[in-house]
C-alpha cells in the first residue's frame, strides 16, 4: 500500500492505495480516502483511521508517509485557518480576553516571531514555496 495525491480543479486530496494484479495487468484499488492535502498537515485525520472492513493497515508507516509529501503555500495556509477557526472569529468580533483592547507596540512583531519559530520546527521547504512536515512531528 501507499499514498497517491490527485489534482482534481486545482486542490490536491490524498488516498491510500494498494496494487492489485487483474490478469497481465496491475491496477490501483483505493483503500481509503485520506482528505485534502490541507488536512493532511495536520496529520492523518481520526475518520480516515476508522475501521477499513477487518483490513490490516500500519497507521505509523502511512503517518510516515504523509509527513514526507510536499505541500504547497496555499495548502499551509489553508491549513492554518482550519486549525484556529476560534481565533480568526473572535478577531474579527474582538477578542473575549483582550475586549476591544488594541495589540502594544512590537506584540504583533513577538507573535510573528513565535509563529515562524514554530513553523521553522515542524516543517521543512523541499521546493519553491513547497513545505514537508517534519517526521519527528508524529513521535
Amino acid at each position: 500500500m501507499f499514498v497517491r495525491v490527485k489534482s482534481i480543479r486545482g486542490r490536491r486530496y490524498a488516498y491510500l492505495v494498494e496494487g492489485v494484479r487483474e490478469g497481465a495487468r496491475v491496477r490501483q484499488r483505493v483503500v481509503c480516502y485520506l482528505g485534502p492535502m490541507s488536512t493532511l498537515a495536520l496529520g492523518v485525520p481520526p475518520k480516515a483511521v476508522a475501521d477499513k472492513g477487518g483490513r490490516l493497515i500500519d497507521w505509523n508507516v502511512v503517518k510516515e508517509a504523509v509527513a514526507r509529501l510536499p505541500l504547497t503555500f496555499e495548502e499551509m495556509s489553508e491549513a492554518r485557518r482550519r486549525a484556529y477557526p476560534m481565533v480568526l472569529s473572535a478577531r474579527r468580533q474582538g477578542s473575549l480576553t483582550r475586549g476591544v483592547r488594541k495589540r502594544i507596540q512590537g506584540e504583533e512583531d513577538a507573535l510573528s516571531m513565535l509563529a515562524a519559530s514554530i513553523f521553522r520546527e515542524r516543517f521543512v521547504e523541499v521546493g519553491r514555496n513547497r513545505y514537508r512536515m517534519r517526521s519527528t512531528a508524529y513521535d
